[in-house]
């Protein structure tokens, strides 16, 4: 059996993998700082697949919609590609992450039809009833993070005290590598450590007992 959690996202999409008893990152981040990459890049395993999709210059509207719908084809296949070696057929089940709360206007509008083209190209490997999207309180929930005033900081310490991922035991012998001079986590850590989280809750809701 193959468990992936997704935190999806249009700039910086991750997925965690359980398989074979091994948890594997993979991330599809679009214009992270060279900086950051070579920190990814040096961790266990994660995977860093680089894009190369450029934004639509033009101001006119239809050129714009067109093309988001060839960037979120693009996507959608390179996250299609990237998985298919981990998946095992009907034996792959998968969990995302929904919208928050007050994910509205273009930017909630355009997240969502995003998602459903990657879903809609998943389906070429992964049954459609084998997806599930869960509420960000409930996957904030696994990690012991619901309660009022929880941040992303508190779900990455929870997953640092996990201790059941190579990845995790790196950030905590490397923290420094991790925080940027203000004492903050770097760009991208709180998206894959979503991931883990999404697939903790499939965890979960698949084997309660």
């Amino acid at each position: 059996m193959v468990l992936i959690g997704c935190d999806f996202s249009i700039n910086k999409p991750a997925c965690c993998i359980f398989k074979d008893n091994k948890f594997h990152f993979i991330s599809w981040p679009h214009d992270l700082p060279k900086s950051v990459l070579k920190i990814y890049s040096s961790s266990p395993s994660i995977k860093i697949i680089e894009r190369i999709d450029v934004k639509e210059q033009s101001s006119d509207v239809s050129a714009k919609l067109r093309f988001e719908v060839k960037n979120s084809k693009y996507l959608s296949n390179l996250i299609l590609l990237t998985l298919s070696e981990y998946i095992e057929e009907k034996n792959t089940f998968m969990a995302f992450e929904g919208l928050s709360y007050g994910s509205g206007g273009d930017s909630g509008i355009q997240l969502g039809a995003y998602k459903y083209v990657l879903m809609d190209e998943l389906i070429k490997i992964i049954p459609l009833e084998n997806m599930y999207t869960y509420a960000p309180i409930t996957i904030k929930k696994t990690a012991g993070c619901s309660q009022k005033g929880k941040t992303k900081s508190d779900m990455i310490e929870a997953f640092k005290k996990t201790e059941d991922t190579e990845f995790s035991k790196y950030i905590c012998n490397n923290e420094d590598l991790f925080k940027t001079k203000k004492g903050n986590w770097i760009t991208h850590l709180d998206d894959i450590i979503d991931a883990y989280w999404a697939l903790e809750t499939l965890k979960l809701k698949l084997f309660p007992f």
